[in-house]
């Protein structure tokens, strides 16, 4: 059964991202909307068997979701970016801690003061405004920041003909370059694992959105009656406060307009 909630986006979650419709013009905007209604729904899997196929770009990824200025997904999404990389060069975010390696696999520090004033950097480096950030914005703003600091960036696309390319989007994870989603309609889910059962979570919207991806999950069901059922999950920094991470169903309630994998060098 549907739980429908409204947010009151400013007042709930003191501008945390939460991304609204797009403006009508030449090219889609994503921006907040503090009257937008979101959704929580849960689905129950049933299932005789299943198998994972699952990769990640760290034990936890960067996770950002705050900001007190309103409109600024992109911004958010463009500073877990910064924020990857910044493991590898911590001038990208002065005075700020990357993280640290447990047992092999990376474990990023949470959100701090630094990464905010990232995300403000960002907010004029895109000019993004009351009516959003476009993807030509999040380019130019995305190459400036990373000018400024010394650094080259290359944004590669995955798509394909119009569409999403799944399969180039996990090579390029696998190859240790995020992904960052552009989506008409999003959702973020968590999975619960019963007994020959999966519950299934998902915060969702219709709003326009973007998400950084650091990994998937392709989970195939083989029901009672022996057919089969697959589940393409990306993992997602969703710059969303009320549920920051969590895996991202490319086949759910949404539709992905653009997609760059991104290497800062």
């Amino acid at each position: 059964m549907k739980k429908l909630f409204a947010i009151a986006l400013m007042a709930v979650l003191g501008g945390s991202c939460l991304c609204g419709n797009a403006i009508t013009g030449v090219e889609e905007s994503y921006r907040d909307d503090a009257m937008l209604l979101a959704e929580s729904t849960s689905i129950t899997v049933n299932y005789e068997s299943k198998s994972e196929n699952t990769f990640n770009m760290a034990l936890r990824h960067p996770d950002y979701s705050f900001t007190e200025k309103a409109g600024s997904c992109a911004c958010i999404a463009g500073a877990n970016v910064i924020g990857f990389y910044d493991r590898y060069d911590e001038n990208l975010i002065p005075d700020h801690d990357a993280g640290k390696l447990f047992m092999g696999k990376y474990v990023y520090n949470s959100q701090d003061t630094a990464v905010y004033e990232v995300i403000r950097q960002l907010y004029s480096d895109m000019g993004t405004d009351d009516t959003g950030t476009t993807v030509a914005q999040f380019i130019n703003g995305m190459r400036t920041y990373c000018s400024r600091k010394g650094k080259s960036i290359n944004l590669i696309s995955c798509m394909r003909g119009g569409s999403f390319d799944y399969s180039s989007a996990k090579t390029h994870m696998e190859e240790n370059r995020p992904v960052v989603l552009f989506c008409a309609g999003y959702n973020v889910a968590e999975i619960y694992a019963y007994e020959n059962s999966d519950k299934i979570y998902n915060y969702e919207s219709t709003a326009n959105h973007v998400m950084v991806g650091f990994g998937y999950n392709d989970i195939t069901y083989t029901m009672a009656n022996s057919s089969t059922a697959l589940y393409r999950y990306i993992e997602v920094a969703s710059g969303v406060q009320v549920r920051s991470g969590g895996l991202y169903n490319i086949d759910y309630q949404t539709k992905i307009n653009d997609a760059y994998a991104i290497n800062i060098y």
